[in-house]
């Protein structure tokens, strides 16, 4: 099966004081559509009970509903392609600064769900912006995403947290992941998660990764 893998711009929203090692939860924006300001400050005190310091909004471009359903989830906290370069600076100047969006080293954390494409693109959004470039671009490995256009990236995350087929998960990739990052003086963001599924039509995508014995 042909998978449309997306470029998909994750801004940070930070939902509590940050901590040593940061915990952030993955955030679908697209299931929004229909969500109050309520509905979002009852999902960050959740967050906030469960020790998680930010959402990580997860935003297909192109959807009417992203600057609304953005707007609600900070005014709550006191993918069709590639995002075009304008409108990732436009959205980081707009909440980048805001003090709920979360910062690393003071500066606005930005990231990608793949994109390695567009890797150029980051050399402009960061010179505009000043963010802390941390994309997920599994679809190449670490060394070789490292040094995406002139090593664009301040540090990477792996979306490698499920097992293939019926093969055991291993710690391989992220010691491959932490083992380049580290010789290079950049953090590596380490994935964690229970399990996963998507049921997406449209988009050719329907299937549940096994993740039984992934906390025992």
């Amino acid at each position: 099966m042909m998978l449309r893998i997306l470029y998909i711009l994750v801004a940070f929203l930070s939902c509590s004081r940050v901590r040593a090692a940061a915990v952030f939860a993955h955030f679908m924006v697209g299931n929004t559509e229909n969500f109050t300001v309520d509905d979002c400050t009852h999902n960050m005190q959740l967050a906030l009970d469960a020790h998680i310091d930010a959402f990580a909004l997860n935003m297909a471009s192109g959807w009417y509903y992203n600057l609304q359903a953005v707007a609600n989830a900070f005014a709550a906290a006191p993918g069709n392609g590639s995002w075009p370069e304008a409108e990732v600076i436009s959205m980081i100047h707009e909440f980048g600064a805001l003090d709920a969006y979360y910062k690393y080293h003071g500066k606005p954390f930005a990231s990608t769900f793949e994109g390695p494409g567009n890797a150029k693109d980051w050399i402009n959004i960061k010179a505009q912006t000043e963010c802390f470039f941390m994309p997920d671009l599994s679809s190449v490995e670490a060394g070789p995403a490292m040094e995406l256009a002139g090593g664009a990236t301040d540090g990477l995350f792996s979306w490698v947290t499920w097992p293939w087929g019926n093969l055991n998960m291993t710690t391989y990739v992220d010691a491959s992941y932490n083992q380049t990052l580290t010789a290079a003086g950049k953090p590596y963001m380490m994935p964690v998660s229970p399990w996963f599924y998507t049921n997406m039509p449209g988009y050719n995508k329907n299937w549940l990764w096994r993740g039984d014995d992934l906390w025992y």
